[in-house]
Formats: structure tokens, sequence, C-alpha cells
């Protein structure tokens, strides 16, 4: 099975990197580097905190056809729309977040073929694999109808929700908690221990969810609309005895989340499983 490369930048638009008119080849950097850091204690060395050095994924693009000089300037005018995400696909379909480091710009090859560039990206986190399930149900009639949604459904409840992690790396995600709801708490659970808790002190109202963020920096809970936008940032009514965010661990995460309202809690958990190297 061949690789395949494309890049979506900050429009949300994609590159292809695997067409004749342009392709990703001579690949390398896609491995990682441990950049722990350790103290001596007698002859030991003991880690105290395990991090990674920052990704660096090289290669060449080579522009082809007639049009070459021109589809290098799409190429890097289409990079400058920041943020980028590199998807990459040996298999399944990994994402990396990265920069454009550096590209380089020569003449013509022989015959006129196209340009060979050499390029550099700078990772900005880990790849990752997105995984998403959701527990919305339909009750009509005394029969449940699941809603037609691109999601997975809850694998026990209607308020619980599972996701398997096979990575050793904690993994950002995203908790949409749908209204009506009043005085929402959610709860993690790896492995079928509780492992941390949050809580949020008021109502969301019907067509509006509270959204519990790590995926980005930095993290956030806000109350958001219909079409996603920002209502309000909710952060200080929550409760700070909690941990409030959490991120995914490897093994079986279990997510629920019960509210002080008659209505069943439902939600969307998308996450987005991170590894050093895939």
């Amino acid at each position: 099975m061949m690789r395949k490369f494309k890049i979506m930048n900050g429009e949300g638009r994609y590159f292809d990197l695997n067409s004749k008119e342009f392709f990703f080849h001579s690949i390398g950097g896609f491995g990682y580097k441990d950049s722990t850091q350790f103290k001596q204690i007698g002859t030991d060395f003991i880690p105290l905190e395990e991090i990674f050095s920052q990704g660096e994924l090289k290669g060449f693009i080579f522009f082809g056809g007639l049009r070459a000089y021109q589809e290098y300037r799409e190429f890097t005018r289409f990079v400058r729309a920041t943020p980028l995400t590199l998807v990459y696909q040996p298999d399944e379909e990994y994402r990396v977040p990265v920069r454009l480091l550096e590209i380089e710009k020569g003449e013509l090859m022989d015959g006129g073929i196209g340009l060979n560039c050499e390029v550099s990206f700078i990772a900005t986190g880990l790849f990752y694999k997105g995984v998403a399930k959701n527990s919305d149900t339909l009750y009509i009639g005394g029969k449940i109808y699941p809603y037609v949604y691109s999601y997975a459904y809850a694998d026990i409840s209607q308020n619980t929700l599972l996701i398997d992690s096979d990575s050793y790396v904690d993994s950002p995600c995203r908790i949409s908690i749908y209204g009506p709801c009043v005085n929402p708490v959610w709860k993690h659970y790896v492995d079928n221990v509780l492992y941390e808790t949050g809580a949020y002190s008021g109502t969301i109202p019907d067509g509006r969810k509270l959204v519990v963020d790590t995926t980005t920096m930095p993290y956030s809970i806000t109350e958001r609309g219909s079409g996603d936008e920002i209502v309000a940032d909710r952060y200080q009514m929550c409760d700070f005895t909690t941990e409030r965010f959490f991120l995914l661990k490897h093994g079986l995460n279990r997510i629920s989340v019960v509210h002080d309202g008659l209505n069943a809690a439902n939600m969307v958990v998308e996450g987005k499983i991170s590894y050093e190297t895939v």
C-alpha cells in the first residue's frame, strides 16, 4: 500500500502531495527522539520528566510539468495560511500540526520536467488519530431511535462513553455536554477505576452545550451555541476542587456525565489519540 500525504491549511483547504503536479518524496524525520532529563543518584539515573524533542519532517516536493514555477508559488502561498496540518496515511490516517520551516528553490531540472525542492516542516505537536463517540439518542413513543450521526454511539448507556487508547502518551479530548442540563458533573474512569472528575454550577439551556476542551492551548471550558460559537467563558463557574480537564490514558477510558435535571444527559467526546511516531 502506497503512503499518502496532503496538507490542510488554516482556511480548511487541502493540498494533495501525491499527484503528478505535487509529489512529496524522499521523506525523513518521521521517527522521534527522547529528550528526557535525568538526575544521577549514585550509579543510577532517575528520569525527571519524560519529554520528546521537537520533530522535523524533511523531504522533497517535486513540482512537475510546464507550470512548475506557478505550482511552486501556489504552494508557498497556500502554506502561509496557518496553522498547518500534515495528513499522513501509511495505512491508517494520522495527522500532525506543523509549520513550513524551510523550502529551497533552484532551477528547472534537465529537460524542463519540473522543480525538485527540498522542504522541512517543524512539528508543533505529536502525531494523532482522531476518535469520536456520541451518546445522543432520540426517544419517540417508547422506542429509541439513534440520530443519523457520523460518530459511533455509546457502548454502555446514554450518559456514558468508552474510548480505548493503545497509546502510552496522554491524549487530549473535547467533551461536549448538551443542554438542557443543570449542574453537570463529568467523570473519567481508566480501566474501571475513577481517575478524575469535573463539575459545573449552572444551567445549560436547550440548544447549547458546555464544552470542556484540552485539544487546544490554553485549556478551556465554554458555553457554545448550535454553530459551535462561544457564548460565554464558564471556567470560573466550575468546581476548583476537581480536576476539570481530562486527558485520555492508555487503556479503557470511560467518561460519564450526570446532572440534576430529569432528562438524560447527552454528550459527544472527540479525542486525539497521540503517538510519538507512526
